[in-house]
């Protein structure tokens, strides 16, 4: 089941990497803050474009795509099968992008770990308190945040 879900949300990724969306900073600048080693944190309202930031940020590069947005995800989440499904699914993938990451249940965990291990990470969130509070308490000092505002 869970192979079924990253199947089809990399059709999902794929499919949003085909649209024309307005670009919101500079190449230049995304690969600065990707470089970065420390978990790249994208926060800000709901709807305001944190997943079109992300996208354009990595979609030069080779990188797998989670959407907690997805309560099939939700529901079948576990993070040793799933890991397996992401590394079958992208192969050599140089960052793992996780959308709506506040959706999980101890997310911060599974983010430390992931961190731990050395995957390069990209991660959105809605709302903007929760994700500060929870990571500056469980990950302080290993993330860079930037926070989309409403246009």
């Amino acid at each position: 089941m869970l192979k079924t879900i990253v199947l089809q949300q990399k059709e999902e990724r794929d499919m949003l990497l085909k649209r024309d969306y307005q670009k919101r900073v500079s190449v230049q600048r995304n690969e600065d803050f990707l470089i970065s080693g420390l978990i790249k944190l994208i926060t800000g309202p709901r709807r305001a474009g944190k997943s079109v930031f992300a996208l354009q940020m990595l979609s030069a590069h080779n990188f797998a795509y989670l959407n907690f947005d997805d309560d099939l995800l939700l529901k079948n989440f576990d993070e040793n099968i799933l890991w397996q499904h992401l590394l079958e699914v992208y192969p050599d993938f140089q960052y793992l992008l996780l959308d709506e990451i506040q959706n999980l249940p101890a997310w911060d965990i599974w983010v430390g770990k992931l961190y731990r291990r050395g995957v390069n990470l990209v991660i959105t969130g809605s709302n903007a308190n929760l994700l500060s509070n929870e990571m500056a308490s469980v990950l302080t000092g290993r993330y860079l945040q930037i926070n989309i505002v409403e246009k």
